[in-house]
């Protein structure tokens, strides 16, 4: 989509400059860094479209510091029915 886009607006300003000023014989002073500021704008425009997206910051998962269980028990998350949450809960090995 980016590169139909800066082809189009090529093609588009490149058609509109192709015929220069229609002055017809009168005499203008015309400053040679008239192309400066289009130059800039079109430099930042075409940098703008063609940087690569930012990398997201990686998820931090953070786990927490809880006891080593005791001999012959695990830790599991099962559902509590009563509040509809998982809770940590020691469970005995089989």
């Amino acid at each position: 989509m980016k590169k139909l886009l800066v082809t189009l607006l090529m093609a588009v300003g490149t058609v509109a400059m192709a015929h220069g000023p229609h002055n017809y014989g009168h005499k203008h002073y015309h400053p040679g860094y008239g192309w400066v500021a289009p130059a800039l704008i079109g430099g930042a425009i075409v940098y703008g479209m063609t940087r690569p997206a930012p990398v997201p910051p990686p998820q931090v998962v953070v786990t927490p510091n809880y006891t080593p269980p005791p001999p012959g028990y695990r830790y599991e998350q099962l559902l509590d029915a009563n509040c509809n949450c998982y809770r940590l809960v020691l469970v005995q090995v089989y």
